[in-house]
């Protein structure tokens, strides 16, 4: 199975501390955020990573020719400032019409469990890890929300008025996704939610409960790196 990480963005609400370079490069107990999903994922099963890149794309060149790995492939996404869906977009041809892939963001560190689980779930696809105790959450207005109705998800979005669960950025998808995103961004809407809404639209799109004591969290303010540093675990 291969595994798609989205590394293109900005990560502006980082600026303070990342001085410019990818946010994901930032340092968690001894690894870069990148190092750590890339290993996890290895020990899952996953064979083979694409890492999408895009703002800053010469350091993770640089930093992954300085660490090279085995069955890891970068590809430049030049639209980047654009919504994220155009970086899952571009690499509709490393993924075969009926390959099921896993799909992971690069600024959330997810406990290896659930890589494992997600793994074992792959006859279930499309599916998305939710966790379902908001207490959990760190951001939870600016979290992708999820309304979740017998294992099924029946609506997403950041700014759903009803839910019960938060997307926690990962995905179990297979090469049929495609054409609902190219539809989306064809129709202007050009996230990842988008072409997610889009497949809904046409087929069920399970949810898979993450354990509660399982541990996630997306870095994308100084405090919530803060809490990654103090709650994750060390080398």
């Amino acid at each position: 199975m291969k595994a798609v990480i989205i590394a293109a963005g900005m990560g502006g609400r980082l600026s303070n501390i990342t001085n410019g370079m990818p946010k994901t490069l930032l340092e968690v107990n001894g690894k870069p955020i990148i190092q750590w999903i890339v290993d996890d994922l290895r020990l899952a099963g996953i064979e083979t990573v694409i890492v999408v890149t895009g703002c800053e794309s010469d350091r993770l060149q640089s930093y992954f020719e300085n660490s090279p790995l085995d069955n890891l492939e970068l590809i430049h996404n030049p639209q980047w400032r654009k919504g994220n869906g155009i970086s899952v977009l571009i690499v509709e041809d490393f993924i075969g019409n009926d390959e099921v892939f896993i799909l992971a963001m690069s600024d959330h560190l997810i406990d290896k469990n659930i890589f494992e689980h997600i793994v074992k779930e792959e006859k279930r696809y499309p599916l998305l890890a939710v966790e379902r105790n908001l207490g959990n959450v760190f951001d939870v207005p600016d979290a992708t929300k999820v309304w979740v109705e017998d294992k099924k998800i029946q609506s997403i979005g950041k700014q759903l008025p009803r839910y019960n669960g938060i997307d926690i950025g990962l995905f179990l998808l297979n090469g049929s996704f495609f054409q609902f995103l190219r539809k989306s961004i064809k129709e202007g809407r050009d996230t990842l939610t988008g072409g997610v809404q889009e497949l809904m639209r046409n087929q069920d799109f399970h949810a898979y409960d993450i354990p509660d004591e399982s541990f996630w969290i997306d870095i994308d303010s100084e405090e919530t790196y803060n809490v990654a540093i103090q709650m994750w675990r060390s080398l």
